[in-house]
C-alpha cells in the first residue's frame, strides 16, 4: 500500500491529537469490603457440652434422627401442614458464630390421592430460650426463610433474589456478638459460603440476650451442622456454635428422665386461662396441650382460616383444607405426647372437671416416667393472680377506648375533608363570577369607547365643534373591586393527640375474674354437662394433687355451691317430655277438640231454630193474609146471596177459627219458653256439674270466641308445662323453670315457639299475667301452677275460661277497651304449630249463628267457612270474631259466601 503524503500524515495526526478522547468502558462497581476478619484462635476453655436438639424445646411434629443432625417432619393427615420448630440446647451471649442448614429432601407438593401437599418451608435464624419455637411472630426471634426475606415481628424484609435459596443449597448464619468488631451486634445470612446480604443489626429487644440456633420446616427433610468444620467455607474463617467458647455459651439442661403431665381443673369463666398463661410463663419448658394451642400453632404456620371461635375451651376454625378439618392434628399429637419424654399441660375447661374424661386423658399417659398431677385452681385467687388479671383488665378498656379514639379522629378528619371540598367548591364558584362580571365590565367599557370615537369622527366630518370632553370619572363599583380573599394554604397540623388513658372503676376493681369476649365453654354445651363437674381424687390414679388457690374440702365446697347456683339459673338442654306428660297432653288435644265440635253443633242447631221460627213467623203473616182475604170474598159472597146462611152459624164458625189460631199460638209460646228455661247469665258457673249440657243441650263454653279458646288452651298448657318440667327434671335442686327460660321449655314440650306478641302483649311475664287464674311465677321467678297435677276434671279449665270472659265482657260494657283480648288468629287452634308458622285450618263452624251471650243481643255469626281457629284463616274471610258489641256494631266485617256479614 502506497505511504499517505507528509502534508496529509501531519494533518491527521494534529486533527487525532486535537479530537476529545474516547470514554473509557465503565469499571465494575468493587465488591464491599468485607469487614468480617478470619477468626482469631480461641483462647479459654471451650463448650463441653455436644449441640443437640432436646425434645422438650422442639415441637411435637419434629423427628430428629439418631445422629442429631437430621430433622424430618411428620407427615400425616393434617400435622404435616403445621411448622415444624427445634430449638438447640446451646446458646449464645458472646463472640462471634454460625452453624449451618441444608435442605436434603422435599417431599412431594401432591400425592396420589390428590391432595396438595403444604407448601416447602425452612427458616434459619435465632431465637430466645423462652421464645415460641416457631419463629417471625414475635420480637424475641430473628430468621430467614426461602423466599430472601428477613422476619421479625412479623415485619418481613426482602434481601434480594440472590437470598432465595431451596435444595441442595448450603445456607449459613453468623451471629456476631464480639463488641470489638466493626459488624457487632448483627446477623448475616451466607448462601454457598458466599453474603448474600449486609449484616442486619439485631432488633433491640435481642439486644443482650442469649440467642439460640433455631430451625423452622414444613415438608421438607433439614442437615444442619453445628461444626467444627463447614460444609461451604465462607470468605473467612468462623467458629462454629460445636467449637464456641463456655464464656460465649450458655447451655439448656436436659430434662430428667421423670416427666410430669398437669391436669389443670379450673371453672369455666373463672379465669383458667389467664391463670395458664401466668403459670406457663413461670414454667416455660410445659408443652400446652389444648385446642387454642393448636390453633395457635396453625396461625403461627401461616394456614389461613376462618376464625369462628365460640369458645376458648373449644375454639372452632375452617381451614379450608380437609385434613385439616377432621381432627387428625389433635389425634396425631394425643398419640405423640405419650411417645416424647417431655412435660406437659393438659388444658380443657370441660374435661378435666369430669371424671370420665380425666380417666381417657390419665390412660393415654401410660408409660410411668409421667408423673400425673392435678392443679386444682378454684376458689379465692393468689394476689400476683388479682394483680395480673387487673392489669389485662386495663389493658382490654384502654384497647377498646383507643379503638374508639381512632374512630373518632378518623370521622373528624373524614368530616374536615368534606368540609375542606366544599370550601373549595365555593371558593371556585365565587372566583369564576367574579372573572364573569369583570369581563361583561370590559366589554360595557370598550362599547361606550367605541360609540364616543364614532361621534367624535361624525362631527369631525360636519365641522362641528366637539364640547369640551370631561374628564372621565372612574366607575369604581365596588362589587367589581371585591378583592378575593387570600386563604393561606396551611397544611392541618395536628398535634400527635394521645388517646386518653383510662381508669378502671371501682366496681371494675372489684372484680376477681376477667370477662372475656367469648365464654370458656359455650353455655349449651355447659348446661348439659356441669352437674357432672367434680375435682379429682387421687384413687383416679393421679400421683400429686395440688390446690392452686382453696385448698382441700373448701374447694370442693365451693365448685359444689358453684353447681347449685347454676342449677337455679341456667336450663336443662337435653331435657326430654316424658310418657307423663304426652299422655296428659293427648287427653287433653281430645277433649279439646270434642269441645270445640260441641259448640259448632250447638251453634248450628240454634241457627237452624231461628231459620225455622222465621220461617213459620213468615208462614203465619201469610196465612193470616190469605185468611183476610179469603173473609173478604166470603163475606162478599155471602152479601151477594143476601144472607143465606144463618147468622149465628157464621158466628160459631168464626169462633172456631179464633180459638184454633189461639191454640197454634200458644204451642208456639210453649215451645219458645221451653227453649228459654235455661238462665245462663245467672248460672253458678262452678257449681254445674257438665260443661256440656247445662240444660236444653247448651253448652257452658256456646259463646266462646277464638280468643277464649287461645286462651283456655295456653292456661292448660303453662300449667301442665310446670308439673312436667319436675317430673322429667327429676331434680330436687331445681325448683322449676325460671322467667328468662320459659320459651325454651315451651318449645321443646309443645315443638311451637311461645310468642307474647301472638296473645296482644309484650313479654313472657305478661304472657303469665294473662292466665293467671292457673299459673304465675313467685318471688323467684319459677313458675307454679295453682292446680292440682293430677286433676282429672279437665271441665275446670272451661269454667276458668268462661269466667275470665263473661269478666273481660263486663269491663268491656263500662268502657274499658283494654279488657278486649288480643289474639292473633294462627295461635287460636290449640294445637301444634305448623313449621311455617300458619298451622293447618280447621273448618268452618257452619254459616254461622246468632250471639247468645252478653256482649250483644244480636251477635254477629261465627266465621264463614273457617272457623273460630283459623290457622290460615284468621279473622274474617275464614274464620270470624263470634261476638257483636252490645246493642251496636260488630268488633269486624265477617265472610259468608263472598259477602260481608257485621254484627249487629
Amino acid at each position: 500500500m502506497a505511504e499517505e503524503p507528509a502534508a496529509k500524515k501531519q494533518r491527521t495526526e494534529e486533527d487525532a491529537a486535537a479530537a476529545p478522547a474516547a470514554p473509557a468502558a465503565p469499571a465494575a462497581p468493587a465488591a464491599p469490603e468485607e469487614k468480617e476478619k478470619d477468626a482469631p484462635k480461641a483462647s479459654g476453655p471451650k463448650l463441653k457440652e455436644a449441640v443437640t436438639f432436646l425434645t422438650q424445646d422442639t415441637t411435637l411434629n419434629v423427628m430428629v434422627s439418631a445422629l442429631g443432625n437430621l430433622l424430618m417432619p411428620l407427615s400425616d393427615g393434617g400435622i404435616r401442614h403445621l411448622l415444624a420448630g427445634a430449638r438447640t440446647n446451646v446458646g449464645l451471649k458472646g463472640g462471634r458464630y454460625m452453624f449451618e442448614a441444608k435442605i436434603v429432601e422435599q417431599v412431594a407438593r401432591g400425592d396420589e390421592s390428590g391432595k396438595p401437599a403444604p407448601k416447602h418451608v425452612m427458616r434459619i435464624g435465632f431465637s430466645t430460650a423462652s421464645s415460641p419455637l416457631v419463629m417471625g411472630h414475635g420480637d424475641t426471634d430473628i430468621c430467614f426463610d426461602m423466599e430472601g426475606v428477613m422476619i421479625h415481628e412479623k415485619k418481613r424484609t426482602p434481601l434480594g433474589v440472590a437470598a432465595r435459596y431451596g435444595r441442595g443449597s448450603v445456607l449459613a448464619v453468623l451471629l456476631n456478638l464480639d463488641k470489638n468488631s466493626p459488624n457487632a451486634g448483627t446477623v448475616s445470612l451466607f448462601k454457598d459460603g458466599k453474603r448474600v446480604c449486609e449484616p442486619q443489626p439485631l432488633p433491640d429487644s435481642l439486644q443482650g440476650k442469649t440467642l439460640y440456633p433455631t430451625i423452622n420446616y414444613r415438608n421438607v427433610a433439614v442437615n444442619v451442622n453445628f461444626g467444627p468444620v463447614p460444609q461451604a467455607p465462607l470468605p473467612f474463617t468462623c467458629t462454629m456454635v460445636a467449637e464456641a467458647l463456655a464464656s460465649h455459651s450458655a447451655v439448656t439442661a436436659a430434662g430428667s428422665a421423670e416427666c410430669e403431665v398437669v391436669f389443670a381443673c379450673c371453672l369455666p369463666d373463672h379465669g383458667g386461662f389467664d391463670w395458664l398463661d401466668l403459670w406457663k410463663a413461670k414454667n416455660p419448658k410445659y408443652t400446652e396441650l389444648s385446642d387454642r394451642a393448636i390453633l395457635d400453632w396453625a396461625e403461627k404456620s401461616g394456614i389461613p382460616f376462618q376464625k369462628n371461635v365460640s369458645s376458648n375451651d373449644k375454639p372452632d376454625a375452617k381451614f379450608g383444607i380437609p385434613e385439616m378439618e377432621d381432627m387428625s392434628i389433635k389425634r396425631m399429637i394425643q398419640a405423640m405426647a405419650p411417645l416424647q419424654k417431655r412435660n406437659y399441660v393438659v388444658m380443657e375447661v370441660r374435661g378435666n372437671l369430669i371424671k370420665e374424661k380425666r380417666a381417657e386423658g390419665l390412660a393415654r399417659f401410660f408409660d410411668s416416667c409421667f408423673k400425673k398431677k392435678a392443679c386444682v385452681v378454684i376458689g379465692d385467687p393468689s394476689a400476683d393472680f388479682k394483680k395480673k388479671s387487673l392489669e389485662l383488665m386495663l389493658k382490654d378498656k384502654q384497647e377498646k377506648a383507643d379503638l374508639e379514639f381512632k374512630k373518632q379522629k378518623d370521622e373528624e378528619a373524614r368530616k374536615r375533608a368534606i368540609e375542606k371540598k366544599a370550601k373549595e367548591a365555593e371558593k371556585a364558584k365565587k372566583k369564576a363570577e367574579k372573572e364573569r362580571l369583570k369581563k361583561m365590565a370590559e366589554m360595557k367599557k370598550a362599547q361606550e369607547k367605541a360609540k364616543k370615537e364614532a361621534e367624535k369622527k361624525k362631527a369631525e366630518a360636519e365641522g362641528k365643534e366637539l364640547p369640551e370632553e370631561e374628564e372621565e370619572e372612574k366607575d369604581v363599583e365596588m362589587e367589581d373591586e371585591v378583592e378575593e380573599e387570600e386563604e393561606e394554604d396551611v397544611e392541618e397540623m395536628e398535634a400527635d393527640e394521645e388517646p386518653p388513658k383510662v381508669k378502671l372503676t371501682p366496681e371494675e376493681q372489684k372484680s376477681t375474674f376477667r370477662k372475656l369476649a367469648v365464654p370458656d365453654v359455650p353455655q349449651t354445651v355447659l348446661n348439659t354437662s356441669f352437674t357432672k363437674f367434680s375435682l379429682p381424687e387421687a384413687a383416679e390414679g393421679f400421683d400429686d394433687i395440688v390446690y392452686e388457690w382453696t385448698k382441700g374440702e373448701k374447694a370442693g365446697a365451693f365448685l359444689q355451691k358453684w353447681v347449685m347456683d347454676r342449677k337455679l339459673t341456667s336450663r336443662v338442654e337435653d331435657l326430654t317430655p316424658s310418657a307423663w306428660f304426652k299422655q296428659k297432653n293427648g287427653a287433653w288435644q281430645k277433649v279439646f277438640q270434642k269441645w270445640q265440635q260441641k259448640q259448632q253443633e250447638f251453634r248450628q242447631k240454634q241457627q237452624k231454630k231461628a231459620q225455622e221460627k222465621a220461617q213459620k213467623e213468615a208462614k203465619k203473616a201469610q196465612a193470616a193474609k190469605l185468611a183476610e182475604m179469603k173473609a173478604a170474598a166470603e163475606k162478599a159472597k155471602k152479601e151477594a146471596e143476601k144472607a143465606e146462611k144463618d147468622e149465628e152459624m157464621e158466628a160459631k164458625e168464626e169462633e172456631e177459627d179464633v180459638k184454633e189460631e189461639e191454640k197454634e199460638d200458644k204451642a208456639d209460646e210453649e215451645e219458645e219458653e221451653e227453649e228459654e228455661d235455661v238462665d245462663f247469665e245467672g248460672i253458678d258457673i262452678f257449681g254445674i256439674d257438665e260443661v256440656d249440657d247445662i240444660g236444653g243441650g247448651m253448652p257452658l263454653y256456646k259463646d266462646f270466641g277464638m280468643e277464649d279458646w287461645a286462651l283456655m288452651s295456653l292456661c292448660f298448657e303453662l300449667q301442665l308445662m310446670a308439673h312436667a318440667f319436675k317430673k322429667d327434671c327429676n331434680d330436687p335442686d331445681r325448683k322449676g323453670m325460671i322467667l328468662e327460660h320459659l320459651g325454651f321449655y315451651f318449645n321443646r314440650y309443645y315443638s311451637k315457639p311461645l310468642s307474647p306478641k301472638n296473645f296482644g302483649v309484650e313479654s313472657e311475664a305478661e304472657l303469665v299475667e294473662l292466665a293467671k287464674d292457673c299459673v304465675f311465677f313467685n318471688k323467684d321467678k319459677v313458675l307454679e301452677s295453682l292446680l292440682d297435677e293430677e286433676i282429672e276434671y279437665p271441665q275446670v279449665f272451661v269454667k276458668i275460661a268462661e269466667e275470665g270472659r263473661r269478666h273481660r265482657a263486663l269491663l268491656f260494657d263500662m268502657g274499658n277497651e283494654s279488657a278486649k283480648l288480643k289474639v292473633s288468629g294462627h295461635v287460636a287452634k290449640g294445637g301444634k304449630e305448623g313449621k311455617d308458622g300458619k298451622g293447618k285450618s280447621q273448618k268452618g263452624f257452619g254459616k254461622g249463628a246468632m250471639g247468645m251471650g252478653p256482649m250483644g243481643g244480636m251477635g254477629g255469626p261465627m266465621g264463614g267457612m273457617g272457623g273460630p281457629m283459623g290457622g290460615m284463616g284468621g279473622m274474617g274471610g275464614m274464620g270470624g270474631m263470634p261476638f257483636g258489641q252490645k246493642g251496636g256494631k260488630g268488633f269486624m266485617p265477617f265472610q259468608k259466601g263472598g259477602k260481608a256479614w257485621k254484627g249487629k
